[in-house]
């Protein structure tokens, strides 16, 4: 029956009516994801929802509570005080698709010398810039381009937004001369020497909308990573998310997982 499910998912003529029945399809079968036959993501992919009021609220929240805002790297903070730049100097840290400021307002809450730089979507970019504006955030700053030269940073962080991106290796271009680490958080790979490419999945959890994401071919990433000056130091599940699972994916996708990697400049 699941099989037969999959099936039908993957079919536009679904896509028409998701908002209706995939909240009691992914009820009854648990089913995070299936494969398209796209060979890039979709324009319009990951639509946003930004609001003004409900952004600054989440802000507010974190800054002025105790609360630990949900964290793709439940680990992000420790791994900040464990570099050997912590307490020396001012940590430049870079939120490669941040989405809102919650991570920003825990880790300032948490790093006496931090400085903040945002970057995602224009939209977005242009609604935290008014946040800052309004809130007069010294230590945050909104990276609309990268052709800054004199831009460094001592930690680049994709929160579970690489996947995401229809170019990502571009993406990755930009930042390869400018940091000293790159964290990987929240993204599946899977493991197949013989089949090189990514594959494009279609996300059927999230009620109100169908996103589009790379599942990546981890033998190759890690060779463009490396190509690049980068090597691999850590590498482990993410398991923000429990129940989440690529059971009803192909087998020769070899050891489908979402993982978190942490690459550092040779």
């Amino acid at each position: 029956m699941k099989k037969l499910v999959s099936f039908f998912l993957k079919f536009g003529i679904y896509n028409n009516v998701h908002k209706l029945l995939g909240p009691r399809i992914f009820k009854l079968f648990k089913i995070f994801f299936v494969e398209t036959n796209f060979k890039k993501l979709p324009i319009l992919n990951h639509p946003l929802k930004i609001i003004y009021k409900e952004e600054l609220k989440k802000y507010d929240l974190v800054k002025k509570t105790n609360l630990r805002p949900f964290l793709s790297y439940s680990h992000i903070l420790d791994i900040i005080k464990l570099s050997g730049h912590f307490k020396k100097r001012e940590i430049k840290f870079l939120d490669f698709g941040a989405g809102n400021l919650e991570l920003f307002a825990y880790l300032s809450k948490n790093i006496s010398k931090f400085k903040y730089f945002y970057h995602d979507q224009n939209e977005y970019n242009l609604l935290i810039e008014k946040i800052k504006k309004d809130k007069n955030i010294k230590n945050l700053e909104v990276i609309r381009s990268f052709k800054n030269k004199s831009l460094n940073f001592d930690f680049v962080y994709f929160g579970g937004s690489l996947q995401y991106i229809n170019d990502y290796k571009s993406s990755l271009n930009k930042i390869f001369k400018k940091t000293k680490f790159i964290i990987i958080s929240q993204t599946p790979f899977y493991f197949n020497e013989n089949i090189q490419n990514d594959i494009i999945l279609k996300q059927l959890n999230l009620s109100y909308a169908l996103n589009y994401l790379y599942l990546i071919n981890y033998q190759k990433f890690k060779k463009f990573l490396q190509k690049n000056k980068f090597n691999l130091i850590s590498m482990t599940h993410n398991r923000v998310i429990k129940f989440i699972n690529f059971k009803n994916l192909k087998k020769k996708y070899k050891n489908i997982d979402m993982y978190d990697l942490i690459f550092e400049k040779k």
